[in-house]
């Protein structure tokens, strides 16, 4: 994850306000307990896409829920957070329906960018 690295803070939050020992969340999650514990400590930051889907599901939250902005990113493009941050309250104001709308909108872009980005790597790979 060059542009994200996991929350220990939030995962610890999250842990302690569900009531769960790192061991609990671990077995959960389908992961090694010191996991948790070095991602709490600030130790790790980043984990396989599959353990962090599994601690997502643990804890009951969305993915992006566990990650954090690396300073890099934030210093720049602080002002695109913020137009990000308005147009995500803005969708409050939709009905459940235009929301599942733009969802899914969001998900078929999301996906076609993965493409995108995996086309471009296999091109430089087959020039390099």
């Amino acid at each position: 994850m060059d542009d994200a690295v996991i929350d220990g803070e939030t995962i610890r939050h999250l842990r302690e306000a569900r009531g769960l020992t790192m061991v609990d969340l671990a077995r959960a999650a389908g992961i090694d307990h010191a996991v948790i514990s070095r991602l709490e400590r600030g130790l790790q930051r980043d984990l396989t896409v599959s353990a962090l889907i599994g601690l997502a599901r643990a804890l009951g939250v969305a993915v992006d829920t566990l990650l954090a902005v690396s300073p890099e990113v934030r210093r720049g493009s602080g002002a695109l957070i913020g137009e990000l941050g308005a147009a995500v309250a803005a969708l409050e104001e939709l009905t459940e329906r235009q929301q599942r709308y733009a969802a899914a909108l969001l998900r078929a872009y999301q996906a076609a960018l993965h493409d995108d980005t995996m086309d471009r790597r296999e091109d430089e790979a087959r020039d390099a």
